[in-house]
Protein backbone atom coordinates (compact mmCIF):
# COMPACT_ATOMS: atom_id res chain seq x y z
CA UNK A 1 0.00 0.00 0.00
CA UNK A 2 0.93 3.51 -0.69
CA UNK A 3 2.39 5.67 1.84
CA UNK A 4 2.43 8.59 -0.05
CA UNK A 5 -0.45 11.13 0.83
CA UNK A 6 -1.43 14.65 -0.42
CA UNK A 7 0.57 17.70 0.91
CA UNK A 8 3.97 15.23 1.03
CA UNK A 9 6.93 17.33 -0.42
CA UNK A 10 9.05 15.24 -2.56
CA UNK A 11 12.96 16.16 -2.50
CA UNK A 12 12.12 19.03 -0.38
CA UNK A 13 10.45 21.23 -4.11
CA UNK A 14 8.01 19.21 -4.96
CA UNK A 15 4.91 19.30 -2.64
CA UNK A 16 1.54 16.98 -3.84
CA UNK A 17 -1.84 18.61 -4.39
CA UNK A 18 -4.36 15.93 -5.60
CA UNK A 19 -4.44 12.35 -7.46
CA UNK A 20 -5.01 12.66 -10.93
CA UNK A 21 -5.24 9.12 -12.16
CA UNK A 22 -4.70 5.91 -10.56
CA UNK A 23 -3.16 2.22 -12.50
CA UNK A 24 -1.58 -1.16 -12.02
CA UNK A 25 1.56 -0.05 -11.84
CA UNK A 26 0.58 3.14 -10.04
CA UNK A 27 -0.83 6.61 -9.35
CA UNK A 28 -0.20 10.21 -10.79
CA UNK A 29 -0.06 13.25 -8.47
CA UNK A 30 -0.54 16.83 -9.65
CA UNK A 31 1.44 18.78 -7.58
CA UNK A 32 3.28 22.15 -7.79
CA UNK A 33 6.92 23.06 -7.38
CA UNK A 34 7.68 25.11 -4.44
CA UNK A 35 10.18 27.23 -6.12
CA UNK A 36 9.01 28.08 -9.57
CA UNK A 37 5.07 27.03 -8.30
CA UNK A 38 4.69 25.79 -11.36
CA UNK A 39 2.34 22.63 -11.81
CA UNK A 40 3.99 18.95 -12.51
CA UNK A 41 3.11 15.43 -12.60
CA UNK A 42 4.24 13.38 -9.98
CA UNK A 43 4.12 9.59 -10.63
CA UNK A 44 4.62 6.83 -7.79
CA UNK A 45 5.17 3.56 -8.44
CA UNK A 46 3.57 0.72 -6.00
CA UNK A 47 5.83 -1.63 -4.31
CA UNK A 48 4.26 -4.74 -5.37
CA UNK A 49 5.26 -3.79 -8.85
CA UNK A 50 8.68 -2.19 -8.15
CA UNK A 51 10.08 -6.01 -9.56
CA UNK A 52 8.44 -5.32 -13.06
CA UNK A 53 11.06 -1.93 -13.34
CA UNK A 54 8.40 0.19 -15.21
CA UNK A 55 9.38 3.38 -13.17
CA UNK A 56 12.75 2.32 -14.02
CA UNK A 57 12.61 1.77 -17.71
CA UNK A 58 10.65 4.85 -18.39
CA UNK A 59 13.72 7.27 -16.73
CA UNK A 60 16.04 4.97 -18.45
CA UNK A 61 13.72 5.79 -21.85
CA UNK A 62 13.62 9.06 -20.91
CA UNK A 63 16.81 9.95 -20.24
CA UNK A 64 18.25 8.69 -24.00
CA UNK A 65 14.95 10.60 -25.56
CA UNK A 66 16.25 14.11 -23.89
CA UNK A 67 16.36 16.55 -26.35
CA UNK A 68 13.17 15.13 -28.30
CA UNK A 69 10.86 17.70 -28.71
CA UNK A 70 6.67 16.50 -27.43
CA UNK A 71 8.52 13.65 -25.24
CA UNK A 72 8.02 14.07 -21.30
CA UNK A 73 10.98 16.20 -19.76
CA UNK A 74 12.19 14.70 -16.83
CA UNK A 75 12.48 17.35 -13.75
CA UNK A 76 13.41 14.85 -10.64
CA UNK A 77 13.80 10.79 -10.14
CA UNK A 78 14.68 9.37 -6.91
CA UNK A 79 13.16 7.29 -4.17
CA UNK A 80 10.54 8.84 -1.30
CA UNK A 81 8.87 6.62 1.31
CA UNK A 82 10.80 3.49 -0.18
CA UNK A 83 8.51 4.07 -3.75
CA UNK A 84 10.49 4.85 -7.10
CA UNK A 85 9.01 8.31 -7.98
CA UNK A 86 9.62 10.75 -11.03
CA UNK A 87 8.54 14.37 -11.25
CA UNK A 88 7.62 15.91 -14.92
CA UNK A 89 6.33 18.77 -16.45
CA UNK A 90 2.57 18.82 -16.31
CA UNK A 91 1.13 18.61 -20.05
CA UNK A 92 -2.29 18.30 -20.26
CA UNK A 93 -5.42 16.09 -20.80
CA UNK A 94 -5.32 12.92 -22.26
CA UNK A 95 -7.44 12.82 -25.71
CA UNK A 96 -10.29 10.55 -23.99
CA UNK A 97 -10.78 13.66 -21.84
CA UNK A 98 -11.23 15.80 -25.13
CA UNK A 99 -13.20 13.49 -26.49
CA UNK A 100 -15.56 13.25 -23.54
CA UNK A 101 -16.22 16.73 -23.85
CA UNK A 102 -16.79 17.64 -27.30
CA UNK A 103 -18.26 14.08 -27.90
CA UNK A 104 -16.73 13.61 -30.84
CA UNK A 105 -13.44 15.18 -32.26
CA UNK A 106 -13.88 17.06 -35.55
CA UNK A 107 -11.48 15.34 -38.72
CA UNK A 108 -9.52 18.24 -39.33
CA UNK A 109 -8.35 17.58 -35.38
CA UNK A 110 -7.99 13.44 -35.65
CA UNK A 111 -5.38 14.60 -39.16
CA UNK A 112 -3.72 17.43 -36.60
CA UNK A 113 -2.70 14.47 -34.12
CA UNK A 114 -1.80 11.97 -36.68
CA UNK A 115 0.27 13.84 -38.57
CA UNK A 116 2.34 15.10 -35.32
CA UNK A 117 2.21 11.90 -33.72
CA UNK A 118 3.93 10.29 -37.45
CA UNK A 119 6.32 12.86 -36.63
CA UNK A 120 7.53 12.16 -32.99
CA UNK A 121 7.26 8.10 -34.06
CA UNK A 122 9.69 9.43 -36.40
CA UNK A 123 12.13 10.92 -34.28
CA UNK A 124 11.92 7.69 -31.60
CA UNK A 125 12.47 5.29 -34.14
CA UNK A 126 15.03 7.18 -36.01
CA UNK A 127 17.36 7.57 -32.51
CA UNK A 128 20.50 6.64 -32.39
CA UNK A 129 23.48 7.12 -30.32
CA UNK A 130 26.47 5.27 -30.58
CA UNK A 131 27.95 6.48 -26.97
CA UNK A 132 25.16 5.19 -25.08
CA UNK A 133 23.90 2.64 -27.16
CA UNK A 134 20.47 3.71 -28.16
CA UNK A 135 19.39 2.29 -31.71
CA UNK A 136 15.39 3.12 -33.26
CA UNK A 137 13.24 3.34 -29.74
CA UNK A 138 9.93 1.99 -30.30
CA UNK A 139 6.85 2.72 -27.78
CA UNK A 140 4.77 -0.32 -28.09
CA UNK A 141 1.96 1.29 -25.89
CA UNK A 142 0.11 4.25 -28.60
CA UNK A 143 -3.29 5.07 -26.93
CA UNK A 144 -5.62 8.03 -26.60
CA UNK A 145 -4.56 7.98 -22.53
CA UNK A 146 -1.14 8.31 -23.40
CA UNK A 147 -1.57 11.50 -25.99
CA UNK A 148 -1.79 14.70 -24.41
CA UNK A 149 -2.22 17.85 -25.07
CA UNK A 150 -2.80 21.64 -23.36
CA UNK A 151 -5.83 23.72 -23.49
CA UNK A 152 -5.07 26.46 -25.90
CA UNK A 153 -2.31 24.74 -27.42
CA UNK A 154 -2.12 22.87 -30.81
CA UNK A 155 0.77 20.50 -29.41
CA UNK A 156 0.84 16.92 -28.97
CA UNK A 157 3.05 14.75 -26.50
CA UNK A 158 3.68 11.18 -26.28
CA UNK A 159 3.79 9.87 -23.03
CA UNK A 160 4.63 6.38 -20.60
CA UNK A 161 6.99 4.55 -21.74
CA UNK A 162 7.52 2.43 -19.33
CA UNK A 163 7.27 -0.73 -21.83
CA UNK A 164 9.45 0.92 -24.57
CA UNK A 165 11.97 -0.83 -25.83
CA UNK A 166 15.57 -0.44 -28.03
CA UNK A 167 15.41 -2.40 -31.25
CA UNK A 168 17.80 -3.35 -33.61
CA UNK A 169 17.34 -2.03 -36.97
CA UNK A 170 18.85 -4.98 -38.66
CA UNK A 171 15.85 -6.80 -37.58
CA UNK A 172 15.38 -10.00 -38.73
CA UNK A 173 12.04 -12.17 -37.83
CA UNK A 174 12.90 -14.72 -35.09
CA UNK A 175 10.93 -17.55 -34.02
CA UNK A 176 11.32 -16.71 -30.48
CA UNK A 177 7.82 -16.44 -28.35
CA UNK A 178 7.02 -13.38 -26.30
CA UNK A 179 4.38 -12.94 -23.91
CA UNK A 180 1.64 -10.05 -24.50
CA UNK A 181 2.61 -6.90 -24.33
CA UNK A 182 0.53 -3.38 -24.45
CA UNK A 183 -3.42 -2.59 -23.95
CA UNK A 184 -5.17 -5.10 -26.13
CA UNK A 185 -7.91 -2.52 -27.89
CA UNK A 186 -4.95 -1.09 -29.56
CA UNK A 187 -2.04 -3.36 -29.82
CA UNK A 188 -0.03 -4.72 -32.57
CA UNK A 189 -1.08 -8.55 -34.33
CA UNK A 190 2.23 -9.16 -33.72
CA UNK A 191 2.00 -8.36 -30.09
CA UNK A 192 -1.00 -10.78 -30.03
CA UNK A 193 0.85 -13.39 -31.96
CA UNK A 194 4.29 -13.56 -29.25
CA UNK A 195 6.19 -11.53 -32.56
CA UNK A 196 9.16 -9.22 -31.26
CA UNK A 197 7.66 -5.88 -32.08
CA UNK A 198 9.03 -3.53 -34.56
CA UNK A 199 8.45 0.09 -35.74
CA UNK A 200 5.76 -0.82 -37.97
CA UNK A 201 3.58 -2.46 -34.79
CA UNK A 202 4.12 1.24 -33.12
CA UNK A 203 2.34 2.69 -36.85
CA UNK A 204 -0.35 -0.13 -36.26
CA UNK A 205 -1.14 0.57 -33.15
CA UNK A 206 -1.60 4.17 -34.40
CA UNK A 207 -3.61 3.02 -37.29
CA UNK A 208 -6.47 2.16 -34.73
CA UNK A 209 -6.12 4.64 -32.39
CA UNK A 210 -7.08 7.13 -35.12
CA UNK A 211 -9.77 4.42 -35.82
CA UNK A 212 -11.68 5.16 -32.95
CA UNK A 213 -11.16 8.39 -32.34
CA UNK A 214 -12.84 8.99 -35.78
CA UNK A 215 -15.78 6.06 -35.66
CA UNK A 216 -15.59 5.74 -31.50
CA UNK A 217 -15.58 2.31 -32.08
CA UNK A 218 -13.68 -0.93 -33.09
CA UNK A 219 -14.68 -4.50 -33.92
CA UNK A 220 -13.02 -6.38 -30.80
CA UNK A 221 -14.62 -3.63 -28.42
CA UNK A 222 -17.36 -6.14 -27.74
CA UNK A 223 -15.45 -8.91 -26.14
CA UNK A 224 -15.77 -8.66 -22.16
CA UNK A 225 -13.18 -8.37 -20.54
CA UNK A 226 -13.71 -10.99 -18.13
CA UNK A 227 -13.14 -13.68 -21.25
CA UNK A 228 -10.28 -15.95 -20.72
CA UNK A 229 -9.74 -16.08 -24.22
CA UNK A 230 -9.96 -12.75 -24.86
CA UNK A 231 -6.37 -11.48 -25.63
CA UNK A 232 -6.74 -14.82 -28.57
CA UNK A 233 -10.16 -13.53 -30.01
CA UNK A 234 -8.96 -10.25 -30.10
CA UNK A 235 -5.93 -11.17 -31.95
CA UNK A 236 -7.91 -13.49 -34.61
CA UNK A 237 -10.22 -10.67 -35.35
CA UNK A 238 -7.32 -8.37 -36.00
CA UNK A 239 -5.87 -10.98 -38.28
CA UNK A 240 -9.10 -11.43 -40.17
CA UNK A 241 -10.94 -8.27 -40.57
CA UNK A 242 -11.43 -6.68 -43.94
CA UNK A 243 -9.50 -3.28 -43.91
CA UNK A 244 -11.87 -2.06 -45.58
CA UNK A 245 -14.56 -2.94 -42.90
CA UNK A 246 -12.42 -1.84 -40.02
CA UNK A 247 -11.88 1.49 -42.02
CA UNK A 248 -15.97 1.94 -42.62
CA UNK A 249 -17.13 5.77 -41.35
CA UNK A 250 -13.36 6.60 -41.99
CA UNK A 251 -11.86 9.49 -44.82
CA UNK A 252 -9.70 7.30 -47.54
CA UNK A 253 -6.36 8.56 -46.15
CA UNK A 254 -7.03 6.10 -43.26
CA UNK A 255 -7.50 3.55 -45.27
CA UNK A 256 -4.97 4.05 -47.33
CA UNK A 257 -2.33 4.24 -44.31
CA UNK A 258 -3.80 0.75 -43.08
CA UNK A 259 -3.00 -0.77 -46.10
CA UNK A 260 0.36 0.19 -46.30
CA UNK A 261 0.87 -0.29 -42.83
CA UNK A 262 -0.68 -3.89 -43.15
CA UNK A 263 1.65 -4.44 -45.92
CA UNK A 264 4.71 -3.11 -44.52
CA UNK A 265 7.54 -6.11 -43.45
CA UNK A 266 9.01 -6.31 -40.17
CA UNK A 267 12.46 -5.36 -41.27
CA UNK A 268 11.71 -2.18 -43.21
CA UNK A 269 11.64 1.03 -42.97
CA UNK A 270 8.54 2.61 -42.79
CA UNK A 271 7.84 6.01 -45.13
CA UNK A 272 7.11 8.76 -42.60
CA UNK A 273 7.23 11.83 -45.31
CA UNK A 274 4.51 9.83 -47.64
CA UNK A 275 2.38 8.92 -44.62
CA UNK A 276 2.17 11.98 -42.84
CA UNK A 277 1.57 13.54 -46.49
CA UNK A 278 -2.17 11.46 -46.31
CA UNK A 279 -2.84 13.84 -43.57
CA UNK A 280 -1.55 16.80 -44.79
CA UNK A 281 -3.35 16.91 -47.45
CA UNK A 282 -6.58 16.98 -45.98
CA UNK A 283 -5.05 19.68 -43.59
CA UNK A 284 -4.37 22.23 -45.99
CA UNK A 285 -7.81 22.16 -47.02
CA UNK A 286 -9.42 23.46 -44.04
CA UNK A 287 -9.43 26.96 -42.70
CA UNK A 288 -8.42 26.15 -38.90
CA UNK A 289 -5.57 23.86 -38.89
CA UNK A 290 -5.53 23.67 -34.75
CA UNK A 291 -7.30 21.15 -32.35
CA UNK A 292 -10.73 21.90 -31.23
CA UNK A 293 -9.51 22.84 -28.06
CA UNK A 294 -7.17 25.23 -29.74
CA UNK A 295 -9.57 26.62 -32.31
CA UNK A 296 -12.57 26.63 -29.26
CA UNK A 297 -9.97 28.84 -27.34
CA UNK A 298 -8.89 31.30 -30.00
CA UNK A 299 -13.18 31.86 -30.85
CA UNK A 300 -13.62 32.81 -27.44
CA UNK A 301 -11.06 34.83 -27.10
CA UNK A 302 -11.91 36.91 -30.58
CA UNK A 303 -15.76 36.89 -29.21
CA UNK A 304 -14.39 38.60 -26.38
CA UNK A 305 -12.52 40.73 -27.84
CA UNK A 306 -15.49 42.13 -30.40
CA UNK A 307 -17.72 42.70 -27.89
CA UNK A 308 -15.54 44.80 -26.59
CA UNK A 309 -14.96 46.98 -29.18
CA UNK A 310 -18.61 46.63 -29.73
CA UNK A 311 -19.06 47.63 -26.51
CA UNK A 312 -16.58 50.85 -26.75
CA UNK A 313 -18.58 52.13 -30.17
CA UNK A 314 -21.41 52.07 -28.16
CA UNK A 315 -20.15 54.49 -25.73
CA UNK A 316 -18.80 56.63 -28.35
CA UNK A 317 -21.67 57.04 -29.85
CA UNK A 318 -25.44 58.48 -29.20
CA UNK A 319 -28.13 59.55 -31.93
CA UNK A 320 -31.13 62.31 -32.02
CA UNK A 321 -34.32 62.46 -34.21
CA UNK A 322 -34.99 65.59 -35.51
CA UNK A 323 -38.17 67.01 -35.55
CA UNK A 324 -40.27 68.20 -38.82
CA UNK A 325 -40.42 71.86 -39.51
CA UNK A 326 -41.08 74.12 -43.04
CA UNK A 327 -37.96 73.55 -45.06
CA UNK A 328 -36.51 75.92 -47.85
CA UNK A 329 -37.27 73.94 -51.05
CA UNK A 330 -39.62 72.00 -49.53
CA UNK A 331 -42.04 72.49 -52.81
CA UNK A 332 -39.98 70.72 -54.99
CA UNK A 333 -38.82 67.79 -53.03
CA UNK A 334 -41.08 65.84 -50.24
CA UNK A 335 -39.03 65.61 -47.28
CA UNK A 336 -39.92 64.18 -43.49
CA UNK A 337 -38.45 63.19 -40.93
CA UNK A 338 -34.79 63.01 -40.52
CA UNK A 339 -32.30 61.48 -38.15
CA UNK A 340 -29.08 63.62 -37.23
CA UNK A 341 -26.49 61.33 -35.41
CA UNK A 342 -23.89 63.26 -33.43
CA UNK A 343 -20.37 61.63 -32.32
CA UNK A 344 -17.42 63.43 -30.66
CA UNK A 345 -14.18 63.42 -31.70
CA UNK A 346 -10.88 65.44 -29.46
CA UNK A 347 -8.89 67.35 -31.49
CA UNK A 348 -5.55 68.59 -30.27
CA UNK A 349 -4.39 71.81 -31.85
CA UNK A 350 -1.46 74.38 -30.83
CA UNK A 351 -3.68 76.27 -29.10
CA UNK A 352 -5.98 74.47 -26.45
CA UNK A 353 -7.84 71.24 -26.52
CA UNK A 354 -11.25 71.58 -28.32
CA UNK A 355 -13.89 69.26 -29.33
CA UNK A 356 -15.58 68.51 -32.89
CA UNK A 357 -18.91 67.32 -33.00
CA UNK A 358 -20.10 66.50 -36.29
CA UNK A 359 -23.56 65.65 -37.81
CA UNK A 360 -24.93 64.43 -40.14
CA UNK A 361 -28.52 63.60 -41.94
CA UNK A 362 -28.12 59.97 -42.16
CA UNK A 363 -32.06 58.85 -43.01
CA UNK A 364 -35.09 60.45 -44.49
CA UNK A 365 -38.49 58.99 -44.85
CA UNK A 366 -40.70 60.10 -47.97
CA UNK A 367 -40.15 60.19 -51.77
CA UNK A 368 -37.34 58.37 -53.52
CA UNK A 369 -35.84 62.17 -54.36
CA UNK A 370 -34.87 62.81 -50.54
CA UNK A 371 -31.54 64.12 -49.66
CA UNK A 372 -28.73 63.71 -47.70
CA UNK A 373 -27.00 66.81 -46.26
CA UNK A 374 -23.83 67.19 -43.82
CA UNK A 375 -21.87 69.69 -42.43
CA UNK A 376 -19.82 69.98 -39.09
CA UNK A 377 -18.36 72.49 -36.74
CA UNK A 378 -14.99 72.47 -34.87
CA UNK A 379 -15.29 75.38 -32.22
CA UNK A 380 -18.72 75.30 -31.35
CA UNK A 381 -18.72 74.43 -27.53
CA UNK A 382 -22.36 75.58 -27.21
CA UNK A 383 -23.45 72.47 -29.35
CA UNK A 384 -21.11 70.26 -26.83
CA UNK A 385 -23.06 71.60 -23.79
CA UNK A 386 -26.92 70.49 -25.67
CA UNK A 387 -25.22 66.84 -25.94
CA UNK A 388 -23.92 66.83 -22.74
CA UNK A 389 -27.44 67.69 -21.07
CA UNK A 390 -29.66 65.95 -23.46
CA UNK A 391 -28.43 62.51 -24.37
CA UNK A 392 -30.95 62.10 -26.59
CA UNK A 393 -31.78 66.21 -27.92
CA UNK A 394 -34.69 66.62 -30.13
CA UNK A 395 -34.12 69.45 -32.64
CA UNK A 396 -34.59 69.92 -36.27
CA UNK A 397 -32.41 71.14 -38.94
CA UNK A 398 -30.15 73.64 -39.60
CA UNK A 399 -33.17 76.09 -37.96
CA UNK A 400 -34.03 74.06 -35.35
CA UNK A 401 -29.82 73.84 -34.42
CA UNK A 402 -29.83 77.65 -34.54
CA UNK A 403 -32.84 78.35 -32.22
CA UNK A 404 -31.36 75.55 -29.50
CA UNK A 405 -27.75 77.64 -29.85
CA UNK A 406 -28.58 81.25 -29.54
CA UNK A 407 -25.24 82.32 -29.29
CA UNK A 408 -24.44 81.28 -32.62
CA UNK A 409 -22.59 83.99 -34.75
CA UNK A 410 -25.19 86.25 -36.89
CA UNK A 411 -24.49 85.36 -39.85
CA UNK A 412 -23.84 81.37 -39.52
CA UNK A 413 -27.38 80.25 -39.65
CA UNK A 414 -27.31 82.32 -43.68
CA UNK A 415 -24.57 80.38 -44.44
CA UNK A 416 -26.26 77.08 -43.32
CA UNK A 417 -29.09 77.90 -45.46
CA UNK A 418 -27.26 79.31 -48.46
CA UNK A 419 -25.44 76.00 -48.27
CA UNK A 420 -28.21 73.94 -47.70
CA UNK A 421 -30.56 75.99 -50.98
CA UNK A 422 -27.20 75.59 -53.00
CA UNK A 423 -27.33 71.33 -52.63
CA UNK A 424 -30.84 70.86 -53.09
CA UNK A 425 -30.48 73.05 -56.58
CA UNK A 426 -27.80 70.73 -57.27
CA UNK A 427 -30.09 67.83 -56.52
CA UNK A 428 -33.00 69.57 -58.80
CA UNK A 429 -30.78 69.76 -61.54
CA UNK A 430 -29.71 66.72 -61.45
CA UNK A 431 -33.03 65.35 -61.49
CA UNK A 432 -34.12 67.76 -64.23
CA UNK A 433 -31.03 66.22 -66.15
CA UNK A 434 -31.80 62.54 -65.36
CA UNK A 435 -35.57 63.07 -66.61
CA UNK A 436 -34.45 64.69 -69.74
CA UNK A 437 -32.32 62.73 -70.88
CA UNK A 438 -34.47 59.54 -70.44
CA UNK A 439 -37.24 61.36 -72.08
CA UNK A 440 -34.55 61.61 -74.75
CA UNK A 441 -33.68 57.95 -75.04
CA UNK A 442 -37.03 56.74 -74.75
CA UNK A 443 -37.93 56.04 -78.32
CA UNK A 444 -41.56 54.90 -77.31
CA UNK A 445 -42.22 57.98 -74.92
CA UNK A 446 -40.34 59.68 -77.87
CA UNK A 447 -43.62 58.02 -80.33
CA UNK A 448 -45.97 59.04 -77.84
CA UNK A 449 -44.70 62.56 -77.82
CA UNK A 450 -44.88 62.97 -81.74
CA UNK A 451 -48.02 61.78 -81.94
CA UNK A 452 -49.73 64.07 -79.46
CA UNK A 453 -48.03 66.93 -81.10
CA UNK A 454 -49.44 66.06 -84.12
CA UNK A 455 -53.03 65.84 -82.75
CA UNK A 456 -52.70 69.14 -81.33
CA UNK A 457 -51.50 70.36 -84.40
CA UNK A 458 -54.57 69.13 -86.16
CA UNK A 459 -57.20 70.41 -83.83
CA UNK A 460 -55.32 73.81 -84.18
CA UNK A 461 -55.89 73.34 -87.92
CA UNK A 462 -59.77 72.35 -88.04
Amino acid sequence: MLQIQIGDIIDNQYEIIKKLSQGSFGIVFYGKSIKTNKGVAIKVERKEMASFGTLVREIEMLGKLKGVPSIPELLWHGEYKKCNIMVMKMLGHDLIYYQKQSGQLSSQCINSIAYQLLWILEQMHKKYNKIIYVRNIIHRDIKPENILSKNGSDKIYLIDFGISKDTDSNFTHKKKQFSFIGTSRYASLAAHQGIEQTLKDDLESLGYVLIYLTTQHLPWMKIEKADDQRLDKIGRLKENVLLEDLCFGCPNSMLKYMKYVKELKPSAKPKYAMLRGLFLSKLQNTVELGLDWTNQAIKQEKKKHHKKQRNSCELNFQSCVTIRKPFMGETQINLNVKTIAAQEEQVISSDNLTSQVQFSIVETQGSKNSVKVGFSSSDIMECLAVQQNNNMARISTFEGIAEANPLLPQNFEKQLMEKESQDLEIKYNLLHFTSVYFNFKNPIQQNTIKQNYQVNVIKSIN
